[in-house]
């Protein structure tokens, strides 16, 4: 933990000695870089010498680390980096690979000694076979876990394989065993250990293992008449499977196939109410007539927020009032009193006429910095509330922080660029930081103008309303410029850029979207009709025109709809198009709530409510949510 109490002439040395180091950083920076490279290389004498010289500065220990990192050999210099830096970003680049050489060197108990504990496969079955080795853990235990990490649905590494050849031969695989292993490898493991693990079964129960892979490769087939033989128990663990997967793709199919297996007595209840639960889901997010019939058959115990999402949100499809808020008063308890479900029963109150209840309601709400708190002020003709409340810091504890060592670490890896380096020290400092003190890491952040690392600080602990700590005005300058040269409003921008990235101009997602406003490489060269370079995304300013240049576009595609263009920004315009209404027209609250996609409707709340803070904050006085209120998605029918 960080101390939190000093003297005030501790405070005053430190920052004399803090003043006398900034003339020292840059020339040092360019040290660094240089002998980061070479340090690992050269004789102990000129490493020693090198590392005198960096002695007081904050990165000197990386420089230990790259030495040591080509010296494993060196277990008493090594055990005592990682005794000294222990749980830092130093730990693990040395620890795993010096604990893989003493493996080799088959050093168990220093091995033992050092290993604190991990969940790469690879280090644990070390352990455990020098364990068994050693007999530090009795072989029942040790057959326990050896067992827990066969039974993945992954392949292990081949340190593994000595470890499972024992377990195998002290104890012989039992088929349910592998059974089990060959559902987690169907069920979202990898696939083709399936052939292998058939191997591994009786010869009358190998035909599961191709039953479960044909149905990971099209659940289609569990529809086949003559699919099941009816052999084995297991086969309606295959059917489950299929089932949930199928009604997505094929509803009347998946139905149908139901329908054939539904009085099955050894189709337990546990396995039907898992698949009833799917299809109640699915249907309703397709807007299928029948997801009344499986909602209503789902049992209290069920229903969490997933389930009363669509539930909720098959009503609102229909808009039918009396139904919504009939299905919000019977949710369980403790889902009744969120705010999401508040607004629409105060919403059903309104339709249906009792505007007095439904008013009080929103006005409760309105005082709320929320998309549905911004949705009530706007019905009732309110200015939205922002609600901040700033962090209290004190300048002691600010000045306390900055001498950190994982914050002076951090600073000098953002002023190298190295921005993943920045990160993990960060991190480190919030791991092994109280409530209080993550609250000051934020403020700080913040002064550094590192805004995502203040984001996340906050949401760390779960502090939500200091709105200028959590919505920083990051490239306000760059975004207003691109925002005026493509006639859109510079707090969407913003929201987006928040939503996407929380500013972080190196963001990459899984699927390849990249920057602050999260480009797709392939969007970026239609935009430029040329190829862009993927290193150009990371660049703020062009990433932050290639954003608002697209946003312009989609906004013009959609007839200068916002709430449909934000969602083409996150699920892409053919998509979207599949959610409009074709021969009615719905009221926009409802048309969002209804947004199948679970990641692209909460897309789409929260950049109108970052937007509506944005505006606020840039004295835009612009309320976003008022045309929202009259707004129908869809065909309007006169």
């Amino acid at each position: 933990m960080i101390a939190t109490v000093v003297t005030t002439t501790v405070v005053s040395c430190a920052f004399t000695a803090h003043a006398a180091d900034q003339d020292k950083l840059p020339q040092q920076r360019q040290r660094f870089v240089t002998l980061e490279q070479s340090i690992g290389n050269v004789s102990r004498d000129q490493a020693d010498t090198w590392l005198a010289e960096m002695a007081d500065y904050p990165l000197q220990p990386y420089l230990r680390l790259r030495r040591l990192q080509q010296q494993l050999n060196a277990h008493d210099a090594i055990e005592a980096f990682l005794a000294e830096y222990q749980g830092t970003p130093m730990d693990w680049p040395l620890r795993k690979p010096w604990l893989l050489r003493l493996a080799e060197q088959n050093q168990a108990a220093r091995y033992l000694a050092n290993f604190p504990g991990s969940s790469d496969a690879e280090l644990q079955c070390l352990a455990l076979r020098f364990q068994l080795q050693t007999k530090a853990l009795s072989n029942t235990e040790i057959w326990q876990q050896t067992q827990q990490l066969w039974t993945q649905g992954k392949s292990k590494p081949r340190a593994c394989d000595p470890l499972f050849t024992a377990w195998r031969t002290a104890n012989p695989l039992q088929s349910a065993t592998v059974q089990r292993r060959i559902q987690l490898s169907a069920e979202g493991g990898q696939a083709e250990l399936i052939p292998y693990l058939k191997t591994l079964l009786p010869a009358n129960e190998q035909y599961l293992a191709d039953l479960w892979q044909q149905t990971r490769r099209n659940p289609a087939v569990i529809a086949r008449a003559n699919f099941f033989p009816g052999k084995h128990i297991i086969e309606r663990d295959v059917l489950a499977y299929g089932l949930k997967r199928l009604i997505w793709r094929s509803p009347d199919q998946a139905l149908a196939t139901w329908q054939r297996h539904v009085n099955d007595p050894y189709f337990t209840r546990a396995q039907r109410l898992d698949v009833q639960r799917q299809f109640a889901i699915a249907l309703a997010s397709k807007g299928d007539s029948r997801a009344d019939n499986w909602l209503g058959t789902l049992p209290a115990e069920l229903f969490d927020a997933n389930l009363a999402q669509w539930q909720v949100a098959h009503a609102l499809r229909e808009l039918d009032w009396p139904k919504v808020q009939r299905v919000v008063e019977q949710l369980p308890a403790e889902l009744q009193g969120d705010i999401n479900w508040r607004y629409w029963r105060a919403r059903a109150l309104e339709e249906q006429g009792n505007t007095e209840l439904a008013n009080a309601e929103f006005t409760e709400l309105a005082r709320q910095r929320h998309y549905y708190g911004f949705m009530a002020a706007a019905r009732l003709g309110l200015p939205p509330s922002l609600a901040h409340n700033p962090v209290q810091v004190s300048d002691e504890e600010l000045s306390l922080l900055r001498q950190h060592p994982a914050v002076l670490r951090a600073q000098q890896w953002l002023a190298l660029g190295r921005l993943t380096e920045a990160r993990r020290e960060w991190n480190h400092l919030q791991n092994n930081s109280d409530e209080q003190q993550k609250i000051a890491s934020a403020k700080l952040a913040s002064q550094l103008q590192w805004h995502e690392r203040a984001i996340f600080s906050l949401a760390d602990v779960g502090y939500w309303d200091d709105v200028e700590l959590r919505f920083p005005l990051a490239y306000q300058q760059e975004m207003q410029l691109s925002a005026d040269k493509y006639n859109i409003d510079s707090g969407w921008s913003m929201a987006i850029a928040r939503r996407e990235s929380s500013f972080m101009a190196d963001a990459n997602s899984p699927v390849g979207a990249r920057g602050l406003m999260q480009i797709m490489p392939g969007t970026a060269n239609e935009i430029a009709k040329k190829k862009v370079q993927i290193r150009q995304l990371y660049n703020p300013v062009t990433n932050i025109d290639y954003g608002t240049d697209y946003l312009n576009y989609l906004k013009r595609r959609n007839d200068g709809n916002l709430l449909k263009a934000t969602a083409a920004y996150n699920a892409g315009y053919s998509r979207v198009m599949q959610w409009i209404p074709r021969d009615y027209a719905l009221p926009a609250d409802v048309w969002v709530e209804t947004i199948p996609y679970r990641e692209t409707r909460e897309y789409v709340k929260a950049v109108m409510a970052y937007y509506q803070i944005y505006n606020i904050r840039m004295n835009v006085t612009q309320d976003v949510f008022k045309p929202l209120v009259a707004m129908k998605i869809g065909v309007i029918v006169d």
